[in-house]
């Protein structure tokens, strides 16, 4: 490219003598020059000036006409320069950006988003600068969404607002919903890569975590069938990237997966054959392939692909029991054991097949074979995997012996412990054979000489005991349990093992021995006195009925923890349960002095409050906290302030100040489930606007089906309104969830469900469901810390039944 004329001060002097000389610039209109002749002086007079020449013409080429003015064809408008100084403010706050200065930034975008409020690049800044540094989730949802209203098909936007509602807030509706919209927004192409992107997070977050394994599936037909339209798909390599991940093939076989799950063999079949060719060696895809065929009565194919998997030798067992099923189904099960023997010797070394063989031989009758083969395989070959084979094979055969000898031996050996731990958490899901094998262990650990290995049988032996799950639920498993620890602390006394059988006295509701079980850990080790043990050996003496022994050892422990925040607030609620509700406040008081930004204190302080029947000074405290949190930025606060508001007005009989607090609640959170219910059960309680509360628990119901609370709430309003039938399921239901809630330690004991649930029975007529769901309340009632108040009332229901035939009026349910 040829460079600009570049001239020197030479040239441009010479260019303009020539140019003077030939006439050119303003010299060129004016006469020739008067003859220089001496003239008489005239008298002076005002010259106007004359104007400057125009010099730019002294350096244009000669031919080329003068400049002049520019006058655009289309002049700016009003709106042309709003969007230009839009365009500036939105240089200006990527610059801020830079400089980590996001609140500047984020200013400077806001005002360019008013000069031209239809910019999708300024809404996607804004949505993302506070879903991230800025971390105002409201705003990046408001921009968020204004973002995708204008142009759906930005996937990065929606990939970071769907991340948002599922990952951070846990609200997998919201995320539902905001899929939905993108999908049904009449701007989104029908091949737009938004579109598809849409289908595929949605078909994850039913086949996740809303468990809805049809929608998954019909989500899922629709991407692969974008993915197979490479003609008609926009997707970019970021996109595919995005949907089938970095191993497509195990993205094929999560589709397949879903599928099967939702009974769609055609789409599984394709899915799979699919991941298949993306990654012929993947492991899993020929084995459900293989299944799947089998399924759909193509033995043939089934047979052919496990044949070839088997070629690669797996080590595994799942191939060869496949096979087995296959020749099963095609009736050639007489060729299972030689081809299984034909393997073997192929693949001497593959212990898992070894097994498989030897299991053949128990199934088909030849238990010598069986046996001498798995002995023969210890012997040889004592490592991990050999271990973890034999151990399967003998929880099949449930020989409990054996079992717990390869088991304790296989934990002594370097990584035999993770090999085997799958067979012993079958073992402890098994609950008979789980109490053969923990029987078998205290009868050989205490024989003399201990027929175990010491160390290695309690370890297998406490795992077996605890890793069952729902401990509380098995009380001849926490008996083993405690006597295999008490058999331990014998022999190997240590603080933990203390602790650990505390644990287990109090799951058997043995809490004045695990009191004692704590005195006895300080006496031996006097170092374990600490704040934190004392706390719970205090809650232990409570619930043992001895106060004072609980008061001395919760003050002790407030004495020895002045500064832990943590063991002072334990400390206060101990104190609260013991009925001193002074010294309780006076500790959160002081918690809330010196964090006083801290919210947390304030909530745990109202809510005892509440418990204790101080709602006046609930009331105050939460009134003063709504005043000074009512500010933008802590909606998640506000709603829990708002409830406990709620609460201790409806503890003081105000229903109608509690009503107000979520009215207002619900004008400011519309959609918000706990307020939603929270309103339609106090109005069902005083059976008021009935149809309007069922309307708004249900509504509360679709974003957690699974919560007691709501679902006792409708099964109330619908008691209300005198649908009996309908309101018993819901509450049987709530009252299931809630055990199995207590059981995990994950509720307390809650009156409320099996009372109501006993007033439905007593109106359906059915006495003794009656009878049965109200001693489980009176129960529960006893059980809670202070008292239940409806204690009374139940047991007057419980002596009406026992006391007469005639069945007694169903409670009206006007105390909450």
């Amino acid at each position: 490219m040829v460079g600009p004329i570049r001239w020197s001060a030479a040239s441009r002097a010479g260019w303009a003598a020539f140019a003077l000389a030939a006439g050119w610039g303003t010299a060129r209109a004016q006469a020739p020059a008067a003859p220089n002749v001496e003239a008489a002086p005239a008298p002076k007079a005002e010259v106007p000036a004359e104007p400057k020449p125009d010099v730019t013409e002294l350096f244009d080429r000669p031919g080329s006409e003068p400049p002049r003015p520019f006058v655009p064809q289309a002049p700016q408008s009003v709106e042309d320069r709003k969007r230009v100084e839009a365009v500036r403010l939105y240089a200006a706050a990527r610059a801020l950006e830079d400089r980590r200065r996001f609140a500047a930034a984020a200013e400077a975008l806001e005002e360019a988003y008013k000069l031209d409020p239809d910019s999708v690049a300024i809404a996607r800044r804004l949505s993302r600068l506070y879903v991230g540094p800025l971390a105002r989730p409201e705003q990046a949802v408001e921009f968020g969404k204004k973002a995708l209203a204008a142009d759906p098909s930005d996937t990065e936007t929606l990939e970071r607002l769907f991340e948002f509602y599922v990952d951070k807030r846990r609200d997998f509706r919201a995320g539902e919903a905001l899929l939905r919209e993108v999908l049904a927004n009449p701007k989104l192409a029908e091949h737009a890569a938004g579109r598809i992107v849409a289908w595929f997070e949605l078909g994850r977050l039913y086949a996740g975590p809303l468990n809805d394994a049809a929608q998954a599936a019909d989500a899922y037909v629709k991407v692969m069938a974008e993915l197979d339209d490479k003609e008609s798909n926009k997707l970019t390599p970021a996109d595919v990237q995005r949907i089938l991940g970095p191993d497509p093939a195990a993205r094929y076989l999560e589709f397949g997966l879903i599928f099967l799950a939702a009974g769609r063999d055609e789409p599984a079949l394709k899915a799979l054959e699919r991941g298949l060719v993306y990654d012929e060696n993947n492991p899993q895809i020929p084995l459900v392939l293989s299944e799947s065929y089998l399924k759909a009565n193509q033995g043939d194919k089934a047979l052919a692909l496990v044949e070839r998997y088997l070629k690669r030798q797996p080590q595994g067992i799942e191939a060869y029991e496949l096979m087995g099923r296959v020749l099963k189904a095609l009736n050639r099960e007489a060729e299972i054991t030689p081809r299984l023997e034909e393997a073997a010797r192929r693949d001497s070394k593959n212990v898992p097949l070894q097994y498989v063989l030897a299991d053949r031989y128990r199934e088909t009758g030849q238990v010598e074979k069986a046996e001498a083969l798995y002995k023969g395989l210890l012997a040889s070959q004592a490592n991990p995997q050999t271990y973890r084979a034999l151990a399967a094979s003998l929880v099949k055969r449930k020989k409990v012996p054996d079992l717990l000898k390869v088991l304790c031996e296989a934990v002594a050996r370097p990584q035999g412990e993770i090999a085997v731990r799958p067979q012993i958490l079958a073992v402890a899901a098994d609950d008979a054979l789980a109490d053969a094998i923990l029987d078998e262990g205290l009868k050989q650990l205490t024989a003399d000489p201990p027929g175990l290995p010491e160390a290695q049988a309690f370890k297998v032996l406490g795992e077996v005991a605890v890793g069952g799950g729902d401990r509380d639920a098995r009380p001849g498993r926490l008996e083993r349990l405690l006597k295999l620890q008490r058999l331990m602390l014998g022999k190997a006394p240590n603080p933990l093992l203390y602790i650990e059988v505390a644990q287990t006295e109090q799951l058997l509701k043995r809490h004045g021995e695990a009191a004692a079980t704590l005195a006895e850990m300080f006496a031996k080790f006097p170092g374990e006195r600490k704040s934190r043990w004392l706390a719970f050996q205090a809650n232990f003496y409570h619930r043992a009925g001895q106060d004072d022994k609980a008061l001395e050892a919760i003050r002790e422990a407030i004495k020895q923890a002045p500064a832990d925040p943590d063991e002072r607030r334990q400390a206060a609620d101990v104190l609260a349960e013991l009925g001193q509700v002074d010294e309780a406040v006076a500790i959160y008081r002081k918690l809330i002095q010196d964090e006083p930004g801290n919210p947390m204190y304030e909530m745990l302080l109202g809510s005892m409050l509440s418990k204790h029947g101080r709602n006046e000074e609930a009331v105050a405290l939460f009134r003063d906290m709504l005043k000074r949190n009512s500010g933008g930025g802590r909606d998640e606060l506000l709603r829990m302030i708002y409830g406990q508001l709620s609460v201790a007005y409806v503890n003081q009989g105000d229903f109608a100040n509690g009503e107000a607090e979520l009215e207002a609640a619900l004008e400011r959170y519309p959609d918000d489930a706990g307020i939603n219910n929270d309103l339609g059960y106090l109005y069902a309680d005083q059976g008021k606007n009935l149809e309007k509360a069922e309307a708004m628990i249900r509504k509360a119901l679709k974003e957690d089906p699974d919560n007691y609370a709501y679902l006792d709430s409708l099964g109330w309003a619908l008691f209300k309104q005198g649908k009996l039938k309908e309101a018993a399921e819901p509450l049987e239901k709530a009252v299931e969830l809630h055990r199995q809630a207590e059981k995990m330690g994950q509720a307390q004991p809650d009156a409320t469900l099996p009372d109501h649930l006993g007033d439905v029975y007593l109106q359906l007529q059915d006495v003794e469901k009656a009878r049965a769901s109200w001693r489980e309340a009176e129960e529960a009632a006893a059980r809670s810390e202070p008292p239940d108040k409806r204690l009374e009332e139940i047991r007057k229901k419980l002596a009406s039944l026992d006391a007469t035939e005639k069945a007694p009026r169903a409670s009206t349910g006007t105390n909450p």
